[in-house]
């Protein structure tokens, strides 16, 4: 049986309608790497996963409310995160985040609140989909789960902890910039190697905001914490501009 061994969700269109179903281990099961943690209906001309948010058709309602949508990974992050207060919280369900996505969240509010795991794959995919949102001119944060945590777990011991991540999530130029000063502080490396490794993760998410007085200040802040002057910064943006392809600017 494709989902034994598994909790059931029912995915359902923006309109409420059931189109699909994602089972989540748990159990004896959930020991066993090699069984996923999400497992979800395969794709019908109803279900494509690259164009449904789960608990989107109810957290919609509240996105416009409150201005600003939380995106978690799976669905269990969502119930929890709903269950404590952020009913405009909704889920990618595993997926990588895409631009049909954010089309749904944009339309809301352009304001977005990223939390993914907090391991290294979370990071990565947070990344990502935050590339993708600032392209479309939003306002992407990121909220810092406890390490080893996601937001189900974390709400589970203290759901306060949930909601301070929420409260101070910070923006995603100066999230990925306090993780790379945190590795470079780790590993002992000189201002030159601290420079040259912030261009490649951080920089890039500098050079996608849309806003020029938001992008000034960023880059203010880029360059007196890192010891380096804004004129050094500007000049590294020109070049990311001229070898960034024009549909991916």
């Amino acid at each position: 049986d494709r989902f034994r061994s598994r909790i059931m969700f029912p995915i359902m269109d923006p309109a409420g309608r059931v189109v699909a179903f994602s089972g989540r281990i748990f159990g004896e099961a959930s020991k066993d790497d090699k069984n996923a943690k999400y497992l979800n209906s395969p794709e019908t001309p109803l279900f494509d996963k690259s164009r449904i948010l789960f608990g989107y058709n109810k957290a919609k309602q509240f996105i416009r409310k409150y201005d600003f949508s939380i995106l978690v990974e799976g669905q269990m992050d969502l119930v929890m995160s709903h269950q404590s207060g952020y009913a405009n919280t909704v889920a990618s369900s595993g997926t990588s985040l895409t631009t049909d996505h954010l089309m749904l969240l944009d339309r809301l509010s352009k304001k977005l609140v990223m939390a993914y795991d907090a391991d290294p794959a979370g990071v990565a995919s947070s990344g990502r989909g935050a590339s993708l949102a600032l392209t479309r001119g939003m306002d992407v944060k990121v909220a810092r789960v406890p390490i080893g945590k996601d937001p189900a777990d974390c709400i589970l011991e203290d759901a306060n902890v949930w909601k301070d991540a929420v409260r101070n999530s910070k923006h995603v130029v100066d999230f990925y910039l306090d993780i790379t000063l945190r590795e470079a502080q780790e590993k002992k490396w000189n201002q030159r190697q601290l420079v040259l490794y912030a261009r490649d993760t951080v920089l890039p998410y500098i050079q996608q905001v849309r806003s020029a007085t938001d992008k000034a200040q960023f880059v203010h802040n880029y360059a007196n914490v890192l010891g380096i002057s804004e004129d050094a910064v500007w000049d590294e943006l020109r070049q990311l501009d001229r070898a960034t392809p024009a549909s991916e600017a």
